[in-house]
This record gives C-alpha cells, structure tokens and sequence, in this order.
C-alpha cells in the first residue's frame, strides 16, 4: 500500500481531527466568554462618566464578542453533533464488515500447540 494511500481507506471519523476543532472551539468561545464579561463591567463602571474613548472601544468590542461567542457555540455544536453521528456510523460499518468471531483465536492456538 502506497503511504498517500493509507488515510483515504481510513473512516472519516480518523481522518477530521475533532478533538482539536472542538478543543480551538471552547478555547475561542471561553476567551471571548471572558472578554465579554470584562467588557460589560468596564462598560457599566464608564456608563455616563467623561472618559468617552473607552466607551466607544466598549460599544465596538461588545458586538464583535456576542459574535464571536455566538459563532464558536454554533460550530461547538454542529462538530460534537458530527462527531458523535461520524463515530456511530465508522462503528456500524466496521462492525458490519468484520467477520464474526464465537471464540478467541488463542484458544484455537492453545489446543493446536498441545495435540
């Protein structure tokens, strides 16, 4: 088997690295999570003080953190919801396509090794 060959005989499930996607998703989503925070208690401590030039960052920044926070919880849940349905169905398959075994093959070693 060619090397270049081997990933595309792999399930799908093998070859989407998940675990990555979804660990960047939480890390994205609990970083503007945190900023949106810090960005609502800066913005209620200026509300109606002098110091406009940070109001007007709070009021850009505020926006951009809801869709940020937004869109990582979407693809949050679109990528678990394929995980799970991608791994359910390499499961199928492979079972489906993997002969049936009653009994282990070192049993069927052991008897043949003491006769």
């Amino acid at each position: 088997m060619h090397p270049s060959e081997a990933p595309l005989s792999q399930p799908l499930v093998n070859r989407i690295p998940f675990a990555k996607i979804v660990t960047v998703l939480a890390i994205v989503f609990g970083v503007a999570l945190g900023t949106c925070g810090v960005t609502f208690v800066v913005g209620f401590a200026t509300d109606g003080s002098a110091n406009r030039a940070l109001s007007s960052v709070v009021e850009v920044l505020a926006p951009l953190e809801l869709i940020v926070m937004a869109l990582s919880a979407i693809g949050l849940v679109f990528t678990l919801a394929a995980w799970v349905i991608l791994t359910a169905a390499a499961n199928v398959t492979r079972r489906a396509n993997e002969p049936q075994r009653i009994f282990d093959d070192r049993d069927g070693d052991d008897k043949k090794g003491s006769s």
